[in-house]
């Protein structure tokens, strides 16, 4: 009976052993938001993450999240992610249409059509897109050494009317040089597909 015990005590105080973190290394939490911007008790489905482009009604929006340090202030941070955004969302739209596997990338690269599309969407040049909401708020989260520090996470969501974004495209598609008609109107169907598809 004693040695039955002590083989349970032996096996119970092993798992106890394994199951415990190893001495001085970090412990990871959950975050947690412990402010918001004034009067929102949740976090926007837009400023979530969960989607970064999308269509609704005759706009379409594009939506871009930046963490700073805790210390920062929320305007300058939401300012940041506001003046970002248009850059993001070209960013956004170039990988998409390079990447839709209508089009191969290196048979194009030398292609006028696509040197126009590819340095229009690299410049952050698209006109039309205004900032149509603003979001903070301030987490606490566990750093790489798993203390707990504070951070600003914000978000600002611009919009551009579809038309007009097509149109910029089109354009930017459309060089003084002539170049491969096939990898031109690729390009041109890329693109459609895409907006199309948000």
């Amino acid at each position: 009976m004693r040695s039955v015990l002590a083989l349970c005590l032996g096996v119970c105080m092993l798992s106890s052993c394994s199951s415990t973190p190893e001495e001085g290394a970090p412990e990871f939490r959950a975050s947690r938001v412990i402010e918001r911007m004034a009067g929102m008790e949740d976090t926007p489905d837009w400023a979530t993450g969960a989607k970064v482009m999308w269509k609704d009604g005759k706009l379409v929006y594009f939506a871009n999240i930046m963490t700073m340090s805790g210390d920062s202030r929320p305007e300058a941070c939401m300012k940041a992610a506001a003046l970002d955004a248009k850059t993001q969302m070209l960013r956004y739209i170039k990988e998409n249409i390079t990447t839709s596997g209508q089009l191969d990338e290196a048979s194009a690269a030398d292609d006028p059509a696509f040197e126009s599309i590819t340095a229009f969407l690299s410049q952050g040049a698209i006109s039309g897109a205004s900032v149509k909401q603003r979001y903070y708020e301030i987490r606490e989260q566990s750093d790489t050494a798993g203390s707990r520090v504070l951070k600003i996470r914000c978000a600002a969501s611009i919009a551009v009317k579809e038309a007009l974004l097509a149109k910029q495209l089109r354009d930017a598609t459309s060089p003084k040089q002539k170049g491969n008609a096939e990898i031109r109107q690729k390009l041109l169907d890329a693109q459609k597909d895409f907006i199309d598809n948000l």
